[in-house]
């Protein structure tokens, strides 16, 4: 077996399935391995910010010296970013050999009516390949909810609820009390839940668990943003109890200083990470797709909101910028509001609407309805990359090109940068 035909093979499993449980992934890392060996686990989920969170969390944790392990999800592109060892993808190599040796296995639990889905292998992956390197700390990153997710197979030593909005409404709830209800389910034994929620999520948490609260006001760690210092550069201070720490970060928003407080009182509780390495860990923090900024005249940002709260926290940061017309490039998964995420978006010139290669996407004319009487042009393009050309073709220099609606939007387009040639060669 080659590396193309392992994720071949990762590929024949579902996305989905019915069962809820960790059982399964359970089963799949026990095969490998009877205990979780001596590594501290964190556990980071929510609606929004988790992958941000993380991130900032591995690389604090790095710059004190421990051996991280982080995984996310989804990936840009392939599925070794989302298993990474002190900031290095899993080899190839390495994913080919867990496939042949799992693969055995696999087969037996699907003749039993219990295949793992996608996701269940490739955590259990994850957890194996960090046993295998024996990393101090790993920091794993919910898919859904908390109680029944596949990395909830772990007894976390530090966990976070980042934020708590409406989604997944068919498997977690109808309400933000009873989603808040389920990613609880997170919290670790030892330390209170650290959570930047606020409202009747809080309010949830608070019934199920002890937390900690990061916030702007009348929370246990305050975090404050004191205005971008550059188009690329935000200075943020974050006040603990008996620390605080004053540093920059490139992701940029509210939102993302947030997501820094979560981080940092998260280093202090795994860690007891002094202050300065904290400000040194965050200033280099990058994250692709995140309010990234790809180009100037026009500015072009890659955003990979998902979600109404998500949607409303772009809009925000969008406001910051001063630009002429803005034209999006748009596309989404038929399972979210992708309504109400265009309700948060500023008025636009242009929405050209796409569809990513994926079997989840919405069709581009439910799409384009919803943009009906919130842009002044509406265009319809089955190809990312065409969408973006004709995108930056129309705007001018004092425009705005925003990308967004999706990360599978988002990693499609980014291929006009990471891989200009070929895109070049494509519309040539």
């Amino acid at each position: 077996m080659d590396y193309q035909e392992a994720t071949d093979y990762l590929h024949t499993l579902q996305c989905q399935r019915p069962k809820l449980g960790t059982e399964t992934t359970r089963h799949i890392v026990t095969y490998f391995h009877d205990k979780q060996a001596s590594i501290d686990f964190v556990q980071i989920a929510g609606s929004n910010g988790k992958g941000s969170t993380a991130r900032m969390l591995e690389n604090i944790l790095h710059t004190a010296g421990f051996d991280v392990g982080l995984f996310t999800s989804p990936a840009l592109y392939d599925i070794r970013e989302q298993i990474r060892v002190n900031g290095q993808k899993i080899s190839k190599e390495r994913i080919t050999t867990y496939i042949e040796n799992i693969q055995p296995r696999i087969e037996w639990l699907r003749a039993v009516n219990d295949t793992p889905t996608q996701f269940e292998l490739i955590t259990a992956l994850a957890i194996h390949h960090f046993m295998l390197k024996k990393v101090d700390i790993a920091i794993l990153e919910v898919g859904i909810g908390g109680q029944y997710d596949a990395t909830s197979v772990v007894n976390p030593d530090a966990s976070a609820v980042t934020s708590v909005s409406l989604e997944h409404t068919d498997i977690l709830g109808n309400t933000v009390e009873e989603i808040a209800h389920d990613m609880a389910e997170v919290a670790p034994n030892e330390n209170p839940l650290v959570t930047a929620s606020s409202g009747n999520a809080l309010t949830a948490l608070q019934n199920k668990t002890d937390v900690i609260t990061v916030g702007s006001t009348d929370s246990d760690v305050l975090v404050a943003e004191n205005l971008l210092r550059s188009a690329v550069k935000n200075n943020i201070s974050i006040s603990g109890r008996d620390w605080s720490v004053q540093t920059q970060i490139s992701l940029l928003g509210r939102h993302q200083a947030m997501n820094a407080g979560i981080a940092a009182t998260l280093a202090k509780q795994v860690a007891a990470v002094d202050s300065e390495v904290i400000a040194e860990g965050l200033k280099e923090v990058t994250w692709p797709g995140r309010f990234e900024i790809v180009a100037m005249n026009p500015m072009v940002v890659l955003d990979g909101a998902h979600n109404p709260e998500a949607a409303s926290a772009l809009s925000d940061l969008l406001a910051r910028h001063t630009y002429d017309d803005l034209h999006v490039v748009f596309a989404a998964m038929s399972d979210k509001d992708y309504e109400q995420m265009i309700k948060q978006l500023p008025s636009l010139e242009t929405a050209f609407i796409t569809r990513p290669d994926t079997d989840r996407a919405e069709g581009m004319y439910p799409l384009a309805e919803a943009f009906e009487g919130h842009a002044n042009h509406i265009s319809k393009i089955g190809n990312i990359l065409e969408a973006t050309e004709k995108a930056l073709t129309l705007a001018k220099k004092t425009d705005l090109v925003l990308v967004t609606g999706s990360l599978y939007n988002v990693a499609e387009a980014r291929n006009r940068w990471d891989h200009p040639t070929l895109t070049k060669r494509k519309f040539a």
